[in-house]
């Protein structure tokens, strides 16, 4: 029997045995047995200046905090702030970093969670961002780490692979309980994506998600398996479902091939990309700094000391700044050569990507479009039973909150409506903003016993958390903080994150 080989599936970045010292030792560390006693000048008289905070960044941050904190004591935040991302503020701050603030005080605000916590994820966030992870996504997981213990690479790593099944056919209940368990379960991140595109082949080709899935994460928590390459592990898993699933299977066709094949050169090009990039950065920032301790050797020679060398130390700084150079101008030259191949590459993947992403939102709307006619239509037909409601959300109170999770060892927002809902005999969407979508919008004024309540808690400015109203100013949700839990729609953070009223039942 033949299968598909590893390279249509996805190109392993993990780590290897072996891996040189130099990796292990800190960046400041290896910047100064490069640069030698220039380093050592160098980082000494910013370790004694250190960073100043620019008064606008200053300012601006403390116009956000008055406006977005409500429970977080603004003092605190600040002073953590600042302390934790000192050098990004040397300046004004990116748009992008100003964003995330926002964003993760809006939530952990809304959730309760402490300003050291707040002040941690910030960094988490934005360290992921800079590695290339995806706003929207990682607005979508980054309260994980209010439990979990999770590094910048696991966050950026979730964020991509939430970012790949969004645009796959995976069903939504079945990925983001996958990528849980990469947080969960600690999965190396280097080979998150390995995994996440094996599960989408094996979805592609027909296969069932939920078995391919679970096989997967099985296979990758079996301590017999802990040597054996993450690519072997795919096909062993895909080969396990196959045979219990023969006549689901469908081959690749050619072009499939020829997109998986230019999809993956494309990957190993911007990674390419990025690491000149920060090469580039690295040498231009020691370039930088080299000819400003050059231009104060000369202009002021007797600045040293007696004990140092002023001709030895001026001779390897100018020696310095021509091996930087060099190196600036063969990083600049390999980027440009990178970018050609990029943007020929990209063309062709982003033309057939964008046929199969036109496909796919075309079918997802008709899904969405035919739900919203059968909710309707029950909503219509049908009146609210308010004591099944009640009892449907009283079986769930404190059900811990999972990302993903539909179940009682742990449930999301959106899962939790569509549970209580189900005592109604209505079968809502999968995700806060579809459930919106699906039921009338009301005003906070005019919301009444068994109605949807949407919250924006976003970093993009989005419906992001749903709840539903009991009557009496109370509301049921499944906190993030606190699991499934009541709470009173008339608490001041409540208020100031409420979008909207979703109504079911016109009667």
């Amino acid at each position: 029997m033949t299968y598909t080989p590893a390279e249509h599936l996805c190109r392993s970045n993990r780590s290897k045995k072996g891996t040189t010292m130099h990796r292990h030792v800190p960046a400041v560390i290896r910047t100064i047995l490069a640069l030698g006693i220039f380093g050592i000048l160098l980082i000494a008289g910013r370790a004694l200046s250190g960073p100043s905070i620019d008064p606008a960044a200053e300012q601006s941050i403390r116009d956000l905090l008055e406006r977005e904190c409500i429970n977080l004591n603004k003092d605190k935040l600040h002073a953590l702030i600042t302390t934790q991302l000192s050098a990004e503020l040397e300046a004004m701050p990116s748009p992008e970093l100003l964003k995330i603030m926002e964003g993760v005080i809006k939530r952990t605000d809304f959730d309760g969670i402490a300003e050291e916590k707040s002040a941690e994820i910030i960094g988490l966030v934005y360290g992921a961002f800079k590695k290339g992870a995806s706003l929207e996504f990682l607005d979508e997981i980054f309260d994980v780490a209010y439990v979990n213990t999770i590094t910048i690479d696991q966050l950026a790593a979730a964020a991509n692979a939430l970012k790949e099944f969004h645009d796959s056919d995976v069903p939504q209940d079945i990925y983001e309980e996958f990528v849980y368990h990469s947080i969960e379960d600690g999965w190396n991140p280097a080979v998150v994506p390995v995994y996440t595109r094996g599960l989408i082949y094996g979805v592609d080709r027909g296969l069932p998600p939920d078995k391919v899935a679970l096989i997967i994460m099985l296979d990758v928590k079996n301590p017999e398996y802990a040597e054996k390459p993450a690519e072997q592990i795919v096909l062993d898993s895909l080969k396990l479902v196959r045979e219990k699933e023969p006549k689901n299977w469908k081959p690749m066709s050619q072009v499939e091939k020829d997109l998986a094949l230019k999809t993956d050169k494309q990957r190993s090009l911007e990674q390419r990309k990025r690491e000149l990039d920060n090469n580039i950065d690295q040498k231009e920032r020691a370039f930088i700094q080299a000819q400003s301790e050059l231009k104060e050797l000369r202009e002021y020679p007797g600045g040293k000391g007696p004990d140092v060398d002023m001709e030895k130390l001026n001779r390897d700084l100018g020696r310095l700044l021509m091996n930087l150079q060099s190196e600036i101008t063969k990083y600049q030259n390999q980027r440009g050569n990178i970018i050609a191949e990029l943007e020929a590459t990209k063309k062709f993947v982003d033309q057939q990507q964008e046929a199969r992403d036109k496909e796919r939102r075309t079918k997802r709307e008709r899904a969405l479009t035919k739900k919203h006619g059968q909710v309707s239509l029950a909503g219509k037909s049908g009146r609210l039973n308010t004591a099944k409601l009640n009892g449907a959300v009283n079986k769930l109170i404190g059900t811990p909150y999972r990302f993903g999770g539909d179940s009682e060892r742990g449930i999301d927002c959106s899962a939790f409506t569509r549970k209580v809902y189900r005592s109604q005999n209505v079968e809502l969407p999968r995700n806060s903003r579809e459930q919106a979508r699906v039921s009338t919008g009301v005003a906070y004024s005019s919301v009444r016993t068994g109605d949807l309540i949407f919250f924006d808690t976003s970093i993009n400015g989005s419906i992001s958390h749903v709840g539903v109203f009991l009557g009496g100013g109370t509301f049921a949700h499944a906190s993030s903080s606190k699991g499934v839990t009541k709470s009173s729609l008339k608490e001041k953070y409540y208020v100031k994150r409420f979008v909207k009223g979703g109504r079911i039942f016109s009667d």
